[in-house]
C-alpha cells in the first residue's frame, strides 16, 4: 500500500489554475492540410498516438472524409478506453471516457463502425451507471445508441428500457404544469448534450420551446390576475425565463450551429428574453464564422451567470457546450490561449487527460508569456493528477509525453523564473507518479531533470529518498541536509519534519545513534511547536509525523495520542483519516498488537474509507488475527471477502487475505515493481505464521531489493529487519506534547 507523497511536489495545483484570458491581437494561423492527410487519418489510434489523434480530429475540416476517418479512429479508442474502466469498476470513469467521446461527434457523424468493437461493452457500463444515478436523460441516449450497435437479435433488452424511461418520463412527473415541463426539458436537453442525433436534436428543442411556452403562460396569468404560482411553480418558471433562450441555443450549438440557434430562439418567441450579449454574439458567428466571433460567443456563455442560472443541469449544459463552442474556435485558430485553455480543461473532464497538453502547445508556441506558460502547466498536471488517481501510469506517461513540447518551451531560462508552476514541477510530478509504481530508475531521471532547473526541497527530498534505497547512503544524507535548508521546506512544516525524520532514519541505521537522536530531538520539537498553530490537513499531518519520531524514541503512548489528535483533525477528509489508520494498523502490525490493529480497522469502517484503503487495513488485521488465534470480530473478514472479487491488484490482495490465493500466485499476478514488494512482503508475513524466520527474512530482503519506494509494506519490511525494529529508545524530550 502506498504511502502518498504527492503533496511533498505539488501542493501548490492546489491554488487556482485559470489559462491566461486576455484577448491576443495577433492574426489567425493557418493551419496547413498536406496531401495525404486523409491516408494518414486512416490510420489506427493507438494509446500512444491518441494525444496527436484527438489534435488532429479537433483541426479537421467540417464535413469531409478526413474528419469522419479521425472521427472514427478517436471515437473507437476512447471507447475501448471506457470498456476498460468499466472492467477495471471505475463506472465514474467509464461514464467520463464514454461522454467525452461522443462530445467528439456532431450530429450525424456516429455510425456502428465508427464507434469500434467495444462500443456495446462501453456503452452498456454508461447506461447502467446513468440508470443507477437516476439521470433518466443521459440513460436515454445511452440506450438509443446502444440499440443501434447491438445485433438486431439482441435488441430486445435495450428496447425494454427505453420504453420504461419514455413511460416514467411522462407518467411520474410530479407538481404542476411548469415542473412537468421543467422535467421534461431537463432529461431532453440532457439527452441532447449526449446524443449527437437529429432525433435527440430535435425532441431537445420541442421540450425546451414548451417549457419556455408553460413560463410564460405563468408570467402572463400573474401579471393579468395577480395570481401568485406556488413556490416550486415560481421557481422553474424563473429557471425557464432566465435560461430558456441560452438552452435553445446550446441544443444547437452542440453541433456549432449558430444559424439554427438563433433560429430556435426566434420560434420560441424568446428574443425578449435573451441575454442581449449572447444574441448579439451568436448573430456576429451566423454572419461569419471566424475566430473572433466564435471567441465572443464563448466569452458571452462563460459570463457570470445570473441568479436564475444556478441550477446543476443547466451548468452540466453549459460546461458542454462551451467545449463545443471553444472547439469550433480551436479549429479555426489553435494558438488563441482563451480558446485552448477551455479545449484543454475540457478533454481532461472528459476523459481524455492525455489529449490535454497537445491542445495548449499551439498557443504556448504563438504567446510564450509566463502567464500563458503558466496555466498550460497548471492544466497540464492536473491532466497528469486525473491520470493518478485511476491508478494508470501508462495514461500519466502519455499525456507527460505530449507536453514534452510544453516543457521545451518552458526551458527557457527567463520563463522558468517567472511561470508557476513551471516545468520542474511537471517533472517531478511525473517522477513521483513513476515512484508509486516503483520505477525508480526513471524517477530519479524525471527528478535530476527537475533539480537542473529548481532544485526545491521537495525535489531533494525524492532523489534523496531513491539513493538511500539503493544504497547510496552518501549522496542521500548530502541531499537532505541540502532539502533542509531550502525555502519551501522551511515554509512547509510537513515537508520539513519528513525530511529531518528522513535523516534521523538515515543516521540510525548508518550506526549513529546519538547523531540520529539529536536529529529526532530537533523534529520532535520542531513539529511541537508548530502543531497548536495548524488545523485541518497540516494538523493531521504533523500529528502523523509525531507519532513516528514518538516511536522511534519508544514511547508507544505517546504516538498513540497523537494518532488519535490526527484523526480528529482530519476526521472529515478521507484522504487524511485513511494515512492515519493506516499508520495505526501498520504499527499494529509491527508490535503484533492486535487489539490495537483491530481498533484502527473498526475506525477506518466507522469512517467509510475507500475500499482502496481498507483491505490492506483488513489485511494486516487478519494477519494479526490468525497469528494471535484469538476470537475475531469478523470484520476483517468481511471487508476482504468485499473487495475479492475486484479485477483490480486490490481484489487479488483481498482473495490472499482470505486464504485463497497462494503467496506465489500473487507474486505471479504483480505487474509492477511496486506490486512485487507487496507480494513478497505478504508472502513473508505468511510465512512469519508458520514461524520459518529463516524464510522471512529472505522474503523481507527481497521486499526492499524491489522499487516499492513509498509502501508502508517497504518501511514495515526495513524496521523488521533492523536490530532495533525501528526503535532508537527513549525518553523522549520533554516538548509539553498533550
Amino acid at each position: 500500500m502506498r504511502v502518498s507523497r504527492l503533496s511533498g511536489v505539488t501542493t501548490a495545483l492546489a491554488a487556482a489554475f485559470a489559462l491566461a484570458v486576455a484577448a491576443c491581437g495577433t492574426p489567425p494561423t493557418k493551419v496547413p492540410t498536406p496531401v495525404d492527410r486523409l491516408a494518414l487519418a486512416s490510420e489506427p489510434v493507438t494509446d500512444a498516438r491518441f494525444a496527436t489523434a484527438v489534435n488532429d480530429l479537433l483541426m479537421s475540416p467540417p464535413n469531409t472524409p478526413e474528419r469522419k476517418a479521425r472521427l472514427g479512429g478517436v471515437l473507437s479508442r476512447q471507447l475501448a478506453r471506457a470498456a476498460s474502466r468499466f472492467d477495471q469498476r471505475r463506472p465514474e470513469a467509464g461514464t467520463a471516457a464514454v461522454r467525452g467521446g461522443l462530445t467528439l461527434a456532431q450530429t450525424g457523424e456516429l455510425t456502428a463502425e465508427a464507434l469500434g468493437p467495444d462500443a456495446a461493452k462501453a456503452l452498456t457500463g454508461a447506461a447502467l451507471e446513468y440508470s443507477r444515478r437516476g439521470d433518466e436523460g443521459r440513460a436515454r441516449a445511452v440506450y438509443e445508441l446502444l440499440h443501434q450497435v447491438l445485433p438486431e437479435a439482441q435488441r430486445g433488452d435495450t428496447r425494454g428500457h427505453l420504453d420504461a424511461l419514455k413511460a416514467w418520463l411522462q407518467g411520474t412527473t410530479s407538481g404542476g404544469p411548469m415542473q412537468a415541463a421543467g422535467s421534461l426539458e431537463s432529461a431532453a436537453v440532457a439527452r441532447r448534450m449526449l446524443e449527437p442525433t437529429a432525433q435527440a436534436r430535435s425532441e431537445a428543442t420541442s421540450y425546451a420551446t414548451a417549457w419556455l411556452a408553460q413560463s410564460y403562460e405563468v408570467r402572463r396569468v400573474f401579471r393579468e390576475r395577480r395570481v401568485q404560482p406556488e413556490r416550486e411553480e415560481a421557481i422553474e418558471a424563473l429557471r425557464a425565463l432566465g435560461t430558456g433562450p441560452t438552452v435553445l441555443a446550446a441544443i444547437h450549438l452542440r453541433d456549432g450551429d449558430a444559424v439554427g440557434a438563433l433560429g430556435a430562439i426566434d420560434k420560441a418567441e424568446a428574443r425578449g428574453i435573451a441575454r442581449q450579449d449572447l444574441l448579439g454574439s451568436l448573430e456576429r458567428v451566423a454572419e461569419r464564422a471566424e475566430p473572433a466571433a466564435w471567441l465572443g460567443l464563448l466569452r458571452a456563455l462563460r459570463a457570470p451567470p445570473r441568479d436564475a442560472e444556478d441550477a446543476p443541469q443547466d451548468a452540466d449544459l453549459l460546461r458542454t457546450v462551451t467545449f463545443c463552442v471553444a472547439r469550433e474556435a480551436y479549429r479555426l485558430d489553435p494558438s488563441v490561449p482563451e480558446v485552448a485553455g477551455v479545449v484543454a480543461e475540457g478533454l481532461v473532464e472528459l476523459g481524455m487527460p492525455d489529449a490535454a497538453p497537445a491542445a495548449l502547445t499551439a498557443a504556448v508556441r504563438a504567446h510564450p508569456e509566463p502567464s500563458i506558460l503558466s496555466g498550460a502547466i497548471s492544466i497540464t498536471l492536473l491532466a497528469m493528477l486525473r491520470a493518478a488517481e485511476l491508478e494508470d501510469l501508462t495514461l500519466a506517461r502519455h499525456t507527460f509525453q505530449a507536453a514534452v513540447p510544453l516543457l521545451a518551451i518552458a526551458d527557457d531560462p527567463k520563463l522558468a523564473r517567472q511561470a508557476s508552476p513551471n516545468a520542474a514541477r511537471a517533472r517531478a510530478m511525473m517522477g513521483e507518479l513513476e515512484v508509486r509504481d516503483g520505477h525508480l530508475k526513471e524517477a530519479e531521471e524525471l527528478f535530476t531533470a527537475a533539480s537542473h532547473h529548481e532544485a526545491t526541497g521537495a525535489i531533494l527530498l525524492a532523489l534523496a529518498r531513491i539513493d538511500a534505497h539503493t544504497n547510496r547512503a552518501e549522496s542521500a544524507s548530502t541531499r537532505v541536509q541540502a532539502a533542509l535548508t531550502k525555502e519551501d521546506t522551511l515554509r512547509d512544516p510537513g515537508l520539513r519534519g519528513e525530511a529531518l525524520l528522513f535523516h534521523a532514519d538515515l543516521l540510525r541505521q548508518q550506526g549513529n545513534r546519538e547523531g540520529a537522536r539529536a536529529v529526532y530531538r530537533r523534529a520532535l520539537q520542531d513539529l511541537a511547536r508548530v502543531r497548536a498553530d495548524s488545523e485541518g490537513e497540516l494538523r493531521a499531518r504533523v500529528e502523523r509525523l509525531l507519532a513516528r519520531v514518538l516511536d522511534r524514541f519508544g514511547d508507544a503512548t505517546g504516538a498513540e495520542r497523537a494518532l488519535d489528535r490526527a484523526f480528529e483533525a482530519g476526521a472529515h477528509d478521507k484522504k487524511q483519516a485513511a494515512a492515519t489508520v493506516g499508520q495505526q494498523v501498520a504499527r499494529a502490525l509491527l508490535r503484533r498488537d492486535l487489539r490495537l490493529a483491530q481498533a484502527g480497522l473498526n475506525r477506518g469502517a466507522a469512517a467509510k474509507l475507500e475500499r482502496e484503503d481498507l483491505v490492506y487495513y483488513a489485511l494486516w488485521t487478519r494477519l494479526l488475527e490468525r497469528e494471535s488465534k484469538q476470537p475475531t470480530d469478523g470484520l476483517a473478514e468481511k471487508l476482504l471477502a468485499q473487495t475479492e472479487g475486484d479485477p483490480r491488484w486490490i481484489g487479488k490482495v483481498a482473495a490472499f487475505g482470505l486464504g485463497k490465493l497462494p503467496a506465489a500466485d500473487l507474486l505471479q499476478a504483480a505487474a509492477t515493481p511496486a506490486q512485487r514488494a507487496e507480494a513478497f512482503f505478504y508472502g513473508a508475513m505468511e510465512r512469519r505464521l508458520r514461524g520459518d524466520t529463516k524464510a522471512v527474512e529472505e522474503g523481507l530482503r527481497k521486499t526492499l531489493d524491489q522499487g516499492g519506494l513509498d509502501l508502508m509494506e517497504v518501511g514495515l519490511a526495513r524496521d523488521l529487519l533492523s536490530d532495533d525494529k525501528g526503535v532508537l529508545g527513549g525518553p523522549p524530550p520533554d516538548v509539553g506534547l498533550p
